[in-house]
Protein backbone atom coordinates (compact mmCIF):
# COMPACT_ATOMS: atom_id res chain seq x y z
CA UNK A 1 0.00 0.00 0.00
CA UNK A 2 2.88 2.42 0.94
CA UNK A 3 5.02 1.21 -2.08
CA UNK A 4 1.82 2.54 -3.94
CA UNK A 5 1.02 5.89 -2.38
CA UNK A 6 5.00 6.26 -2.94
CA UNK A 7 3.79 5.64 -6.78
CA UNK A 8 1.17 7.60 -7.18
CA UNK A 9 3.26 10.38 -5.04
CA UNK A 10 5.49 10.57 -7.49
CA UNK A 11 3.09 10.95 -10.72
CA UNK A 12 1.55 13.43 -9.61
CA UNK A 13 4.95 15.46 -8.97
CA UNK A 14 6.37 14.79 -12.26
CA UNK A 15 2.73 15.29 -13.81
CA UNK A 16 2.95 19.30 -12.04
CA UNK A 17 6.92 19.25 -12.58
CA UNK A 18 6.03 18.96 -16.12
CA UNK A 19 3.21 21.37 -16.82
CA UNK A 20 5.05 23.90 -14.94
CA UNK A 21 7.79 23.99 -17.82
CA UNK A 22 5.54 23.82 -20.54
CA UNK A 23 4.01 26.93 -18.98
CA UNK A 24 6.92 28.74 -18.48
CA UNK A 25 6.94 28.49 -22.78
CA UNK A 26 3.92 29.58 -23.18
CA UNK A 27 3.61 33.42 -21.71
CA UNK A 28 0.05 35.18 -21.66
CA UNK A 29 0.87 39.35 -23.13
CA UNK A 30 -1.65 42.12 -22.30
CA UNK A 31 -1.64 44.48 -25.59
CA UNK A 32 -2.99 47.95 -25.37
CA UNK A 33 -5.35 49.35 -28.10
CA UNK A 34 -2.92 52.15 -28.33
CA UNK A 35 0.18 52.26 -31.10
CA UNK A 36 2.96 54.15 -32.77
CA UNK A 37 1.63 52.67 -36.31
CA UNK A 38 -1.58 51.97 -38.34
CA UNK A 39 -2.55 50.45 -41.23
CA UNK A 40 -6.68 51.35 -41.90
CA UNK A 41 -8.86 51.71 -44.84
CA UNK A 42 -12.50 52.86 -45.63
CA UNK A 43 -14.50 50.79 -47.17
CA UNK A 44 -17.56 51.14 -49.75
CA UNK A 45 -20.08 53.34 -47.81
CA UNK A 46 -23.81 52.71 -50.23
CA UNK A 47 -23.77 53.34 -54.11
CA UNK A 48 -21.83 56.61 -55.78
CA UNK A 49 -23.59 59.23 -57.00
CA UNK A 50 -25.17 58.38 -60.47
CA UNK A 51 -23.42 60.46 -63.13
CA UNK A 52 -26.38 61.56 -65.31
CA UNK A 53 -27.88 62.31 -61.03
CA UNK A 54 -24.77 63.24 -59.30
CA UNK A 55 -27.33 64.63 -56.57
CA UNK A 56 -28.65 61.05 -55.04
CA UNK A 57 -26.10 60.29 -53.18
CA UNK A 58 -24.83 62.73 -50.33
CA UNK A 59 -20.96 63.66 -50.31
CA UNK A 60 -18.77 61.09 -48.55
CA UNK A 61 -17.25 62.60 -45.08
CA UNK A 62 -14.67 60.59 -44.39
CA UNK A 63 -12.28 61.04 -40.86
CA UNK A 64 -9.99 59.81 -38.27
CA UNK A 65 -9.87 60.73 -34.99
CA UNK A 66 -6.26 61.36 -33.03
CA UNK A 67 -6.50 61.31 -29.38
CA UNK A 68 -3.46 60.68 -26.67
CA UNK A 69 -2.13 60.82 -23.12
CA UNK A 70 0.80 62.36 -24.35
CA UNK A 71 2.00 65.55 -26.79
CA UNK A 72 1.74 63.36 -29.92
CA UNK A 73 3.48 64.18 -33.55
CA UNK A 74 1.49 62.18 -36.13
CA UNK A 75 1.78 61.38 -40.12
CA UNK A 76 -0.64 60.16 -41.75
CA UNK A 77 -0.09 58.85 -45.49
CA UNK A 78 -2.44 57.77 -48.46
CA UNK A 79 0.25 56.93 -51.35
CA UNK A 80 -2.37 56.51 -54.25
CA UNK A 81 -3.92 59.78 -53.58
CA UNK A 82 -0.53 61.21 -52.42
CA UNK A 83 -1.58 62.75 -49.21
CA UNK A 84 0.39 63.06 -46.79
CA UNK A 85 0.15 65.42 -43.35
CA UNK A 86 1.64 66.11 -40.23
CA UNK A 87 -0.50 66.54 -37.33
CA UNK A 88 0.30 67.31 -34.01
CA UNK A 89 -1.83 66.12 -31.27
CA UNK A 90 -2.46 68.03 -27.66
CA UNK A 91 -2.03 65.73 -24.81
CA UNK A 92 -5.44 64.93 -23.34
CA UNK A 93 -7.61 66.04 -26.68
CA UNK A 94 -9.20 64.51 -29.37
CA UNK A 95 -8.36 65.52 -33.14
CA UNK A 96 -10.10 65.59 -36.08
CA UNK A 97 -8.70 65.04 -39.26
CA UNK A 98 -10.53 65.48 -42.71
CA UNK A 99 -9.69 62.58 -45.25
CA UNK A 100 -9.90 62.59 -48.88
CA UNK A 101 -13.28 60.78 -50.24
CA UNK A 102 -10.92 59.78 -53.02
CA UNK A 103 -9.51 56.72 -49.71
CA UNK A 104 -12.80 55.40 -50.35
CA UNK A 105 -11.77 51.86 -51.71
CA UNK A 106 -15.00 51.05 -54.18
CA UNK A 107 -14.01 48.39 -56.27
CA UNK A 108 -13.82 44.05 -55.40
CA UNK A 109 -11.43 41.85 -55.77
CA UNK A 110 -8.77 44.41 -57.44
CA UNK A 111 -5.75 45.06 -55.67
CA UNK A 112 -5.52 48.55 -54.51
CA UNK A 113 -2.06 49.76 -54.83
CA UNK A 114 -1.23 52.07 -51.94
CA UNK A 115 -4.74 52.64 -50.99
CA UNK A 116 -4.12 51.92 -47.15
CA UNK A 117 -3.95 54.63 -44.74
CA UNK A 118 -1.01 54.68 -43.10
CA UNK A 119 -0.78 56.10 -39.49
CA UNK A 120 2.71 57.19 -37.53
CA UNK A 121 2.93 58.53 -33.87
CA UNK A 122 6.23 59.24 -31.88
CA UNK A 123 4.32 58.06 -29.03
CA UNK A 124 0.96 56.06 -28.20
CA UNK A 125 -2.00 57.21 -29.57
CA UNK A 126 -5.93 55.76 -29.98
CA UNK A 127 -7.26 55.80 -32.98
CA UNK A 128 -10.89 56.08 -34.87
CA UNK A 129 -12.50 56.15 -38.24
CA UNK A 130 -15.99 57.89 -39.21
CA UNK A 131 -17.34 56.64 -43.05
CA UNK A 132 -20.25 58.85 -42.97
CA UNK A 133 -22.88 60.11 -45.79
CA UNK A 134 -26.18 62.06 -44.67
CA UNK A 135 -28.49 58.72 -43.37
CA UNK A 136 -25.83 56.25 -43.46
CA UNK A 137 -22.57 56.21 -41.19
CA UNK A 138 -20.96 54.22 -39.06
CA UNK A 139 -17.19 54.28 -36.54
CA UNK A 140 -14.81 52.32 -36.50
CA UNK A 141 -11.73 51.77 -33.88
CA UNK A 142 -8.64 51.35 -35.35
CA UNK A 143 -6.19 48.51 -34.00
CA UNK A 144 -2.31 49.08 -33.93
CA UNK A 145 0.11 47.08 -35.69
CA UNK A 146 1.53 45.51 -32.74
CA UNK A 147 -1.74 43.56 -31.94
CA UNK A 148 -2.66 42.64 -35.62
CA UNK A 149 -2.57 39.26 -36.35
CA UNK A 150 -2.39 37.12 -39.28
CA UNK A 151 -5.60 34.74 -38.74
CA UNK A 152 -9.60 36.36 -39.04
CA UNK A 153 -12.88 35.93 -39.86
CA UNK A 154 -15.31 38.55 -40.95
CA UNK A 155 -18.58 40.02 -39.06
CA UNK A 156 -20.94 41.32 -41.84
CA UNK A 157 -24.56 41.52 -42.51
CA UNK A 158 -27.34 39.81 -45.25
CA UNK A 159 -28.13 41.23 -48.48
CA UNK A 160 -29.71 44.45 -48.65
CA UNK A 161 -31.54 45.66 -52.11
CA UNK A 162 -28.07 44.80 -54.18
CA UNK A 163 -26.02 46.46 -51.16
CA UNK A 164 -23.41 43.49 -50.48
CA UNK A 165 -21.19 42.63 -47.40
CA UNK A 166 -17.83 43.19 -47.53
CA UNK A 167 -14.70 42.75 -46.03
CA UNK A 168 -11.18 44.38 -46.52
CA UNK A 169 -7.21 43.20 -46.16
CA UNK A 170 -4.97 45.81 -45.60
CA UNK A 171 -1.10 44.73 -46.31
CA UNK A 172 1.67 45.82 -43.53
CA UNK A 173 4.87 44.34 -45.18
CA UNK A 174 5.44 43.67 -48.57
CA UNK A 175 5.20 39.87 -50.18
CA UNK A 176 2.04 39.22 -47.99
CA UNK A 177 0.41 36.31 -49.26
CA UNK A 178 -3.49 36.36 -48.01
CA UNK A 179 -5.82 32.56 -48.92
CA UNK A 180 -9.56 34.15 -48.15
CA UNK A 181 -12.07 31.28 -48.09
CA UNK A 182 -15.41 33.18 -48.64
CA UNK A 183 -18.49 31.69 -46.82
CA UNK A 184 -20.51 32.86 -50.17
CA UNK A 185 -19.94 33.14 -53.70
CA UNK A 186 -18.32 36.39 -53.70
CA UNK A 187 -18.74 39.22 -56.25
CA UNK A 188 -15.43 38.04 -59.01
CA UNK A 189 -17.28 34.65 -58.87
CA UNK A 190 -15.28 32.48 -56.09
CA UNK A 191 -17.15 29.97 -54.60
CA UNK A 192 -17.70 29.39 -51.20
CA UNK A 193 -15.92 27.55 -48.82
CA UNK A 194 -13.07 27.25 -52.00
CA UNK A 195 -9.53 28.71 -50.37
CA UNK A 196 -8.38 31.44 -53.15
CA UNK A 197 -5.23 33.49 -52.78
CA UNK A 198 -3.60 37.28 -53.57
CA UNK A 199 -0.48 38.36 -53.08
CA UNK A 200 -0.06 42.02 -51.77
CA UNK A 201 2.84 44.76 -51.03
CA UNK A 202 3.31 47.15 -48.16
CA UNK A 203 -0.24 49.54 -48.09
CA UNK A 204 -2.03 47.41 -50.70
CA UNK A 205 -6.10 47.47 -49.89
CA UNK A 206 -8.01 44.11 -51.22
CA UNK A 207 -11.32 44.49 -50.69
CA UNK A 208 -14.57 41.52 -51.38
CA UNK A 209 -17.94 41.72 -51.60
CA UNK A 210 -20.58 39.45 -51.97
CA UNK A 211 -22.35 38.22 -55.15
CA UNK A 212 -24.93 40.90 -56.26
CA UNK A 213 -27.28 38.22 -57.31
CA UNK A 214 -30.80 38.14 -56.94
CA UNK A 215 -30.86 34.23 -56.02
CA UNK A 216 -28.47 35.56 -52.85
CA UNK A 217 -31.21 37.47 -50.89
CA UNK A 218 -31.50 34.32 -48.40
CA UNK A 219 -27.32 33.85 -48.71
CA UNK A 220 -25.13 36.51 -49.29
CA UNK A 221 -23.84 37.35 -46.08
CA UNK A 222 -19.67 37.40 -45.94
CA UNK A 223 -19.85 36.18 -41.64
CA UNK A 224 -17.24 33.92 -40.64
CA UNK A 225 -15.18 34.13 -44.17
CA UNK A 226 -11.76 33.43 -43.10
CA UNK A 227 -8.56 35.24 -43.74
CA UNK A 228 -4.96 33.99 -43.37
CA UNK A 229 -2.06 35.28 -44.37
CA UNK A 230 2.11 34.82 -43.63
CA UNK A 231 2.14 38.20 -42.51
CA UNK A 232 0.50 40.50 -40.22
CA UNK A 233 -2.64 42.18 -41.79
CA UNK A 234 -5.31 44.67 -40.80
CA UNK A 235 -8.85 43.20 -41.70
CA UNK A 236 -12.44 45.31 -41.74
CA UNK A 237 -15.68 43.75 -42.21
CA UNK A 238 -18.93 45.21 -42.47
CA UNK A 239 -21.78 46.36 -44.99
CA UNK A 240 -22.34 48.91 -47.44
CA UNK A 241 -25.74 49.62 -46.27
CA UNK A 242 -27.44 47.39 -44.30
CA UNK A 243 -31.23 46.77 -42.88
CA UNK A 244 -31.43 45.21 -39.46
CA UNK A 245 -33.27 43.12 -39.88
CA UNK A 246 -33.59 42.44 -43.45
CA UNK A 247 -37.31 43.06 -42.97
CA UNK A 248 -37.15 46.55 -41.32
CA UNK A 249 -36.85 50.01 -43.40
CA UNK A 250 -33.81 51.57 -44.01
CA UNK A 251 -30.47 50.82 -44.72
CA UNK A 252 -26.87 52.16 -43.07
CA UNK A 253 -23.31 51.47 -43.72
CA UNK A 254 -22.13 49.36 -41.22
CA UNK A 255 -17.85 48.58 -40.27
CA UNK A 256 -15.49 47.68 -37.32
CA UNK A 257 -11.66 46.81 -37.66
CA UNK A 258 -12.10 42.39 -36.62
CA UNK A 259 -9.27 41.67 -34.11
CA UNK A 260 -7.28 38.29 -34.43
CA UNK A 261 -8.32 35.12 -33.77
CA UNK A 262 -6.17 35.08 -31.02
CA UNK A 263 -7.96 37.71 -29.10
CA UNK A 264 -11.17 37.07 -29.10
CA UNK A 265 -13.06 35.95 -25.78
CA UNK A 266 -15.70 34.05 -23.92
CA UNK A 267 -17.88 35.95 -21.51
CA UNK A 268 -19.51 39.24 -22.26
CA UNK A 269 -22.17 41.68 -21.54
CA UNK A 270 -24.17 42.94 -24.23
CA UNK A 271 -26.34 46.18 -23.33
CA UNK A 272 -29.23 47.15 -24.53
CA UNK A 273 -29.30 50.81 -26.40
CA UNK A 274 -30.46 53.75 -25.06
CA UNK A 275 -34.07 54.74 -26.57
CA UNK A 276 -34.42 51.71 -28.45
CA UNK A 277 -36.83 49.15 -28.00
CA UNK A 278 -34.98 46.30 -29.63
CA UNK A 279 -31.47 45.48 -31.35
CA UNK A 280 -30.00 41.83 -32.55
CA UNK A 281 -26.67 40.43 -31.76
CA UNK A 282 -24.36 38.03 -33.51
CA UNK A 283 -21.56 34.89 -31.96
CA UNK A 284 -19.13 33.89 -34.51
CA UNK A 285 -17.35 30.50 -33.64
CA UNK A 286 -14.07 29.33 -34.76
CA UNK A 287 -13.73 26.03 -33.59
CA UNK A 288 -16.42 23.00 -34.03
CA UNK A 289 -18.74 22.23 -30.94
CA UNK A 290 -19.00 25.37 -29.79
CA UNK A 291 -21.67 25.99 -26.80
CA UNK A 292 -23.33 29.28 -26.58
CA UNK A 293 -25.23 30.50 -23.31
CA UNK A 294 -27.36 33.65 -23.20
CA UNK A 295 -28.43 34.40 -19.70
CA UNK A 296 -26.85 30.84 -18.49
CA UNK A 297 -29.23 29.31 -21.01
CA UNK A 298 -28.01 27.00 -23.63
CA UNK A 299 -29.13 28.81 -27.27
CA UNK A 300 -27.02 26.90 -29.81
CA UNK A 301 -23.73 24.69 -31.00
CA UNK A 302 -22.03 25.92 -33.62
CA UNK A 303 -19.12 24.83 -35.79
CA UNK A 304 -16.13 27.04 -37.27
CA UNK A 305 -17.52 30.27 -39.28
CA UNK A 306 -20.92 29.50 -38.43
CA UNK A 307 -22.78 32.00 -36.22
CA UNK A 308 -26.06 32.69 -35.07
CA UNK A 309 -28.05 36.32 -34.64
CA UNK A 310 -30.53 36.84 -31.26
CA UNK A 311 -33.33 39.63 -31.36
CA UNK A 312 -34.18 41.02 -28.08
CA UNK A 313 -35.46 43.61 -26.03
CA UNK A 314 -33.06 43.67 -22.78
CA UNK A 315 -29.27 43.06 -21.33
CA UNK A 316 -27.60 39.63 -21.54
CA UNK A 317 -25.41 37.79 -20.85
CA UNK A 318 -23.43 35.85 -23.52
CA UNK A 319 -20.98 32.75 -23.04
CA UNK A 320 -19.14 30.22 -24.88
CA UNK A 321 -17.31 27.61 -24.61
CA UNK A 322 -14.81 28.47 -26.93
CA UNK A 323 -13.53 31.55 -28.13
CA UNK A 324 -16.40 33.49 -29.92
CA UNK A 325 -16.53 37.05 -31.51
CA UNK A 326 -19.96 39.06 -30.37
CA UNK A 327 -21.42 41.86 -32.43
CA UNK A 328 -24.35 44.25 -31.94
CA UNK A 329 -26.83 46.02 -34.26
CA UNK A 330 -29.36 48.37 -33.73
CA UNK A 331 -32.19 48.25 -35.41
CA UNK A 332 -33.76 50.23 -38.82
CA UNK A 333 -35.70 53.66 -38.31
CA UNK A 334 -39.12 51.65 -38.98
CA UNK A 335 -39.10 48.87 -36.04
CA UNK A 336 -41.60 52.04 -34.66
CA UNK A 337 -38.81 53.53 -32.50
CA UNK A 338 -38.52 56.12 -35.01
CA UNK A 339 -34.99 57.08 -34.12
CA UNK A 340 -31.83 55.70 -35.52
CA UNK A 341 -30.50 53.07 -37.82
CA UNK A 342 -28.37 50.28 -38.05
CA UNK A 343 -25.11 50.35 -36.92
CA UNK A 344 -22.76 47.82 -35.73
CA UNK A 345 -19.97 47.53 -32.70
CA UNK A 346 -18.00 44.92 -31.40
CA UNK A 347 -18.29 43.83 -27.83
CA UNK A 348 -15.07 43.46 -25.83
CA UNK A 349 -14.61 40.19 -23.54
CA UNK A 350 -14.94 40.84 -19.90
CA UNK A 351 -11.33 39.62 -19.38
CA UNK A 352 -10.10 42.83 -21.78
CA UNK A 353 -11.93 45.21 -20.10
CA UNK A 354 -9.66 48.66 -19.31
CA UNK A 355 -9.45 51.03 -16.82
CA UNK A 356 -10.01 54.47 -18.96
CA UNK A 357 -11.46 55.33 -22.99
CA UNK A 358 -10.61 58.77 -24.34
CA UNK A 359 -13.41 59.03 -26.90
CA UNK A 360 -15.36 61.69 -29.28
CA UNK A 361 -18.81 61.95 -30.42
CA UNK A 362 -18.23 61.70 -34.66
CA UNK A 363 -21.27 63.85 -35.87
CA UNK A 364 -22.86 66.96 -34.52
CA UNK A 365 -26.28 68.01 -35.58
CA UNK A 366 -29.52 66.42 -34.59
CA UNK A 367 -27.78 63.42 -33.14
CA UNK A 368 -28.32 61.96 -29.70
CA UNK A 369 -25.00 60.42 -28.60
CA UNK A 370 -24.66 57.73 -25.71
CA UNK A 371 -22.02 55.28 -23.82
CA UNK A 372 -22.79 51.91 -22.46
CA UNK A 373 -20.51 51.31 -19.62
CA UNK A 374 -20.62 47.41 -18.11
CA UNK A 375 -18.34 47.81 -14.78
CA UNK A 376 -17.92 45.53 -11.64
CA UNK A 377 -20.89 46.48 -9.14
CA UNK A 378 -18.31 47.12 -6.62
CA UNK A 379 -17.00 49.51 -8.44
CA UNK A 380 -19.37 51.84 -9.71
CA UNK A 381 -18.61 54.12 -7.02
CA UNK A 382 -15.81 54.91 -8.96
CA UNK A 383 -16.75 55.13 -12.20
CA UNK A 384 -15.97 59.17 -13.68
CA UNK A 385 -17.09 60.96 -16.63
CA UNK A 386 -15.15 64.14 -17.78
CA UNK A 387 -13.38 63.86 -14.19
CA UNK A 388 -16.68 63.85 -12.35
CA UNK A 389 -18.42 60.70 -10.68
CA UNK A 390 -21.13 59.23 -12.13
CA UNK A 391 -24.31 58.71 -10.18
CA UNK A 392 -24.65 55.10 -8.81
CA UNK A 393 -28.15 55.38 -8.94
CA UNK A 394 -27.86 55.22 -13.07
CA UNK A 395 -26.33 51.34 -12.83
CA UNK A 396 -28.32 48.43 -13.19
CA UNK A 397 -27.40 45.08 -12.12
CA UNK A 398 -27.03 42.89 -15.02
CA UNK A 399 -29.14 39.62 -13.70
CA UNK A 400 -27.75 37.83 -11.43
CA UNK A 401 -23.61 38.76 -12.40
CA UNK A 402 -21.61 40.70 -10.52
CA UNK A 403 -21.31 43.43 -13.01
CA UNK A 404 -24.00 46.57 -13.37
CA UNK A 405 -24.94 48.41 -16.69
CA UNK A 406 -25.61 52.52 -17.18
CA UNK A 407 -26.92 53.95 -20.44
CA UNK A 408 -25.41 57.63 -20.13
CA UNK A 409 -25.56 60.53 -22.23
CA UNK A 410 -23.23 62.68 -23.46
CA UNK A 411 -23.19 66.20 -25.52
CA UNK A 412 -20.99 66.33 -28.73
CA UNK A 413 -17.15 66.41 -28.17
CA UNK A 414 -14.33 64.89 -26.99
CA UNK A 415 -14.91 62.68 -23.48
CA UNK A 416 -13.27 60.62 -20.87
CA UNK A 417 -14.71 57.80 -18.82
CA UNK A 418 -12.25 56.19 -15.94
CA UNK A 419 -13.35 53.43 -13.11
CA UNK A 420 -10.53 51.85 -10.41
CA UNK A 421 -11.05 48.22 -11.95
CA UNK A 422 -11.58 47.35 -15.46
CA UNK A 423 -14.96 48.01 -17.41
CA UNK A 424 -16.33 47.87 -20.76
CA UNK A 425 -17.42 50.61 -23.08
CA UNK A 426 -19.35 51.23 -26.61
CA UNK A 427 -19.73 54.44 -27.94
CA UNK A 428 -22.97 54.84 -29.88
CA UNK A 429 -25.46 57.78 -31.78
CA UNK A 430 -28.60 57.69 -33.21
CA UNK A 431 -30.17 60.60 -35.40
CA UNK A 432 -33.33 62.67 -35.19
CA UNK A 433 -35.26 65.33 -37.05
CA UNK A 434 -32.95 65.82 -40.60
CA UNK A 435 -30.68 63.09 -39.66
CA UNK A 436 -33.62 60.56 -38.73
CA UNK A 437 -32.60 57.00 -40.57
CA UNK A 438 -29.08 57.33 -39.50
CA UNK A 439 -26.75 56.18 -36.44
CA UNK A 440 -22.88 54.96 -35.98
CA UNK A 441 -21.64 53.01 -33.37
CA UNK A 442 -18.01 50.91 -32.21
CA UNK A 443 -16.04 49.56 -29.24
CA UNK A 444 -14.43 52.17 -27.07
CA UNK A 445 -11.33 49.89 -26.67
CA UNK A 446 -10.23 46.96 -25.16
CA UNK A 447 -7.08 45.32 -24.53
CA UNK A 448 -5.92 42.18 -26.98
CA UNK A 449 -4.46 39.11 -24.70
CA UNK A 450 -2.49 36.23 -26.90
CA UNK A 451 0.10 33.54 -25.79
CA UNK A 452 3.33 33.82 -27.15
CA UNK A 453 5.85 31.36 -27.08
Amino acid sequence: MKKTALILLFFLCAYDLTFSWADKDLVLTEKRPEGTEFWLCFMRNHNDADPKNPNAVSPLDLKLFLTSDFDANVTIEIKSIRYKESIFVKAGTVKAIQISPLAQVTSSEIIESGRGVHITSDVNISVYGLNRRKLTTDTFMGLPVNVLGKEYRAMCYDVTDKLMAEMAVVATEDSTEVIITPTVMTDGGHPPGIPFKVMLNEGDVYQVAAANIKPCIDNCDLTGSLITSNKKISVFSGHQCAYVPTSIIACNHLVEQVPPLNSWGKHFYIGAFKKRSYYNYRVLANVDGTKVFENSKMIDVLNAGEHLERRVKTSVQVTATNPVLVAQYSEGFDNGDNIGDPMMCLISPTQQFLRKYRFATPVNGYWEHFVNVVAPTNAINSIRLNGIKVDANKFVQLGDSRYSLAQLGVNYGTHVVECDEPFGMTSYGFGYGDDRYDAYGSLGGQSFMEYVE
